[in-house]
């Protein structure tokens, strides 16, 4: 039993092993007009902030229009309402018909 745990043990160790090998470096000269990479990170960063900035924006401007709907509809039901109220508050006969406003 132990000869058949330490083969089962010893099988993954040898398969895991990596020899050693050098890497070639290279170096050159860099141009006098060598631009370096821009990091995609801090074009990303500015991209999202740009981004939320401009939803701030629309979301700010909509809830603007919103309010003012809601200003002016509110504004026409109290209208409607007092003129509703005042013509069941007027009698019948101080209402004026048809015929007295065309003058018939």
């Amino acid at each position: 039993m132990g000869a058949q745990e330490q083969e089962e043990a010893g099988a993954p160790l040898e398969g895991t092993k990596q020899q050693k090998t050098s890497k070639d470096v290279h170096f050159c000269v860099l141009p006098d007009k060598y631009e370096p990479l821009i990091e995609e990170s801090e074009e990303t960063e500015e991209a999202e902030e740009d981004r939320r900035r401009r939803k701030e924006e629309k979301k700010r401007k909509r809830k603007k229009r919103c309010k003012k709907s809601l200003r002016f509809s509110w504004r026409c039901l109290l209208a409607g309402l007092q003129s509703m109220a005042s013509a069941y508050s007027t009698p019948l006969s101080a209402v004026p018909t048809a015929r007295q406003l065309l003058g018939l």
